[in-house]
């Protein structure tokens, strides 16, 4: 679980540093292995709570190119906007939450819980293409070189077949 720790804090900003394991966080894909990282700031002023932060997760993906396991680091800049209110708080439970929208949380809690944002979060940020750190800078035809179209072109233009040639001779008006 991702939680922030908010009971007794003052107003004014406060660094943060949380480490969370990938284990206690339920539902997040397997591809991801160790710590999720956490760092930033919590500002209060009031009632009202700002975190931003980075978070940074390390990976263990397939390669599309070469089928190579490897390990690589998901990472993105974060902010999420808070409000103690308990009437909106229970408004919000019943309806989803509008863009740029502050989330409300019960004036009684003792800490804000951010695990299901930063599982949809993470996910979201997993690459759509996956390649090694040592292939992204080459293409499938320099990788494999046996399986390129170039050649198939170039083996397909020179065995045109004669019996068309006849073809190229009518003349349509």
């Amino acid at each position: 679980m991702v939680k922030i720790f908010i009971q007794g804090i003052e107003d004014g900003t406060h660094e943060i540093v949380l480490a969370v394991d990938v284990n206690s966080i339920p539902s997040l894909s397997s591809e991801f292995i160790g710590d999720v990282t956490l760092k930033g700031s919590f500002k209060k002023n009031g009632q009202y709570y700002v975190f931003d932060c980075k978070v940074e997760c390390p990976v263990r993906l397939i390669c599309d190119m070469s089928l190579e396991e490897y390990e690589d680091t998901v990472g993105f800049d974060f902010r999420l906007s808070f409000v103690r209110n308990t009437g909106l708080f229970f408004e919000q439970k019943e309806r989803e939450l509008g863009n740029n929208e502050k989330i409300a949380f019960h004036e009684e809690e003792k800490t804000i819980d951010i695990t299901e944002i930063i599982r949809e979060e993470l996910s979201l940020h997993l690459p759509m293409r996956r390649i090694a750190p040592e292939y992204r800078d080459k293409s499938f035809e320099e990788l494999f070189p046996e399986y390129s179209n170039k050649k198939k072109k170039i083996k397909s233009q020179k065995e045109i077949d004669d019996r068309w040639s006849q073809l190229k001779k009518l003349k349509l008006n």
